[in-house]
């Protein structure tokens, strides 16, 4: 006589046939997906130096970053909105079509101004690709099983962002910056016929259909890039008390009231303000918005320090992005398993942040004299604090939000991501480059002569030139360092705040 399993072994065993079966069909598709998304913007990094070395301003080289950014910011929440309607899968190739055909507009890109919206036209495609691909895990993997594929998806981020500055050095020098988009294209259809294997779920017969929130995502487009472009223009195309500026900022204020009024009675939103009504959203939401505004901005403007402040080649400099990203790598992975072994979730951001801010914090101290290997010692410190905050609070999300919401609390997570990224590096890139290119004058009329020039450009300088470039670039990213700082404490204060989700094994 056979005996009857014990409910919690037979939830266990279906738990586990079903992380197989996921394993299987989805986590290909959308890991190359993921991988896209996360590399795109580290590639970039390298490449930002010979981009500015073709007589861009430096004040607006940002906008490569924050037009992609911003597209991505504004495309985010519709994916998650729209795939919870029509089906994600369809969704995800759809994001994969517009990347991948944005990629190669921008290899023919025939000036800076074209670059800049072909990025964003990238950007709109690049939004739903971490959107989609978590929201598809949350779909057919259990609450329980999650943790374990958050881990899954900040290892294939980080490794991202690990092999795109090298690979971005090699090809930036070797072939120039425009063969760092040249690479999307093969992934883009790799992507593609792997997401045609991921089954696609029944849609639940009781959900009732609304009307498409058109107004809603017009309010949320025009608030935001109010917004963005405020903050990118503050304190070189416009002062920063003055009243473009502040009517920008307004309109952006404004914007998001009427939005948030809006969203709050429309039945079907794009924007799911009633999911911020949980503490444990809210604030999740608020943790990644901080986490985003130090990775993005410290990875991308890293090697333009390690080339102008430490006179490193553009191979170099890429390289040593390696320690922040390599132990970014593995406090995702160990977070991810810790979380799914132990049932224990919010304690990894609070200490992850905590972390970050102390590094960063002695990064702004000692930036143009700490040694190489001490600098590069608090580099991966920043790191393994980052990697241990997007795996647990995507759990936290997921689990407040429930099957029903996947996409929307999803959506919400990248949304934040993505806002607080572009807002991150609009301001640090406000700050760095306000404080670099000054009012014409030795120093700054040598940067692009650096950048032109590559690695021993500085040496060849007069000493004179040479201390008073380096006291400029280090006082630059010591501000910068310092802003940053102030993010991670600000994640961190949150991080304490959030509702406990922990389980019992």
């Amino acid at each position: 006589m056979h005996e009857t399993p014990p409910p919690a072994a037979a939830v266990a065993a279906a738990d586990a046939a079903a992380t197989r079966a996921a394993f299987r069909l989805v986590f290909p598709g959308v890991m190359v997906a993921m991988f896209l998304a996360a590399a795109d913007q580290t590639i970039l990094a390298s490449a930002l130096p010979s981009i500015a070395a073709e007589q861009v301003a430096l004040a607006d080289l940002s906008w490569v970053v924050v037009g992609y950014l911003l597209a991505a910011t504004v495309a985010a929440p519709l994916y998650g909105y729209l795939g919870d309607r029509y089906g994600r899968r369809q969704m995800l190739l759809m994001a994969l079509a517009v990347f991948t055909a944005a990629s190669i507009a921008c290899v023919f890109a025939p000036n800076f101004l074209w670059l800049v919206l072909f990025r964003a036209l990238q950007g709109l495609g690049g939004g739903g690709l971490m959107t989609l691909a978590q929201a598809l895990i949350g779909e057919h993997v259990s609450p329980r099983e999650r943790g374990r594929f958050a881990g899954y998806f900040a290892t294939v981020f980080a490794l991202a962002s690990t092999s795109g500055p090298v690979l971005g050095a090699y090809l930036t020098e070797h072939f120039g910056w425009r063969s760092v988009f040249v690479v999307n294209v093969p992934l883009g259809l790799i992507a593609a016929m792997l997401a045609l294997r991921i089954p696609t779920p029944r849609v639940s017969p009781g959900r009732r259909i609304h009307a498409l929130d058109v107004p809603g995502a017009l309010l949320f487009s025009i608030a935001t890039t109010c917004l963005l472009f405020a903050l990118t223009s503050g304190g070189h195309r416009f002062a920063w008390w003055s009243w473009p500026l502040l009517a920008l900022l307004g309109t952006a204020v404004a914007g998001f009231v009427v939005l948030f009024a809006w969203e709050r009675r429309h039945p079907d939103p794009v924007i799911p303000v009633r999911l911020l009504a949980m503490p444990a959203i809210a604030r999740s939401d608020a943790v990644v918005m901080c986490f985003a505004a130090v990775m993005f901005p410290f990875i991308l403007y890293l090697p333009l320090y390690l080339q102008l402040g430490r006179d490193m080649g553009i191979g170099a400099s890429g390289a040593s992005l390696l320690p922040v990203t390599l132990a970014q790598v593995v406090a995702s992975a160990v977070t991810g398993r810790l979380v799914t072994h132990t049932g224990r979730v919010t304690i990894f951001p609070k200490v992850g942040l905590t972390i970050a801010a102390g590094a960063l914090l002695a990064l702004a101290a000692g930036a143009g004299s700490l040694p190489l290997p001490v600098f590069m010692a608090l580099t991966m410190a920043v790191g393994i604090g980052l990697g241990m905050v997007m795996p647990p609070t995507q759990v936290t999300v997921q689990m407040a939000a429930g099957r029903d919401a996947l996409g929307a609390a999803t959506g919400l997570i990248s949304l934040s991501r993505a806002l607080g990224g572009a807002c991150g590096v609009a301001l640090a890139g406000a700050l760095l480059f306000a404080l670099i290119d000054a009012p014409a004058d030795r120093a700054a009329a040598v940067l692009h002569r650096a950048l032109e020039g590559g690695a021993g450009t500085l040496t060849a300088m007069p000493e004179s030139l040479r201390t008073e470039l380096a006291e400029r670039i280090g006082g630059a990213y010591r501000a910068v360092f310092m802003l940053l700082a102030v993010f991670a404490a600000i994640g961190a204060g949150l991080a304490w705040t959030i509702p406990t989700s922990d389980w019992k094994r």
